[in-house]
């Protein structure tokens, strides 16, 4: 058994969001000890670490809240969590994509800023300026 302050360390988070998964419904009952204190296991650590994964993917709470719902209820909401997944593995894919666009735009960006930064004739360029170069692949 871990205190609310050992949960927090294990898993990184503050003993405030502990108690806020807990708030939201989105872990099964804490244990408590006999002064009332957070009791956590190591299968509540579990599911802390996948509370995290699901909000690392920008998973909203009420569906993980929906999402621990029907995993707490069993094998009947077995398909219904299979289409919430297949749904944010969608979902993973287009922000993957999307961060990919955007690394690639930011490297192309800092590039650009190297070579700037190399010659000095650009050393008084202006915001228009800059952006008429980067816009029409100039850089």
């Amino acid at each position: 058994m871990y205190s609310a302050k050992e949960t927090a360390e294990i898993t990184r988070l503050s003993t405030a969001t502990l108690r806020y998964y807990e708030k939201e419904k989105l872990l099964p009952q804490i244990a408590r000890n006999n002064q009332k204190y957070r009791q956590y296991t190591d299968e509540d650590i579990e599911w802390i670490k996948m509370i995290q994964c699901m909000r690392m993917a920008n998973i909203p709470i009420h569906s993980i809240r929906e999402y621990v719902s029907l995993l707490i209820q069993g094998s009947q909401t077995l398909e219904q969590r299979y289409v919430m997944v297949q749904n944010h593995m969608k979902d993973i894919k287009n922000q993957m994509t999307n961060l990919q666009n955007a690394f690639i735009l930011t490297q192309k960006k800092l590039s650009f800023y190297e070579k700037l930064l190399a010659d000095s004739s650009y050393k008084n360029i202006s915001y228009s300026e800059e952006w008429k170069l980067f816009n029409h692949g100039k850089n």
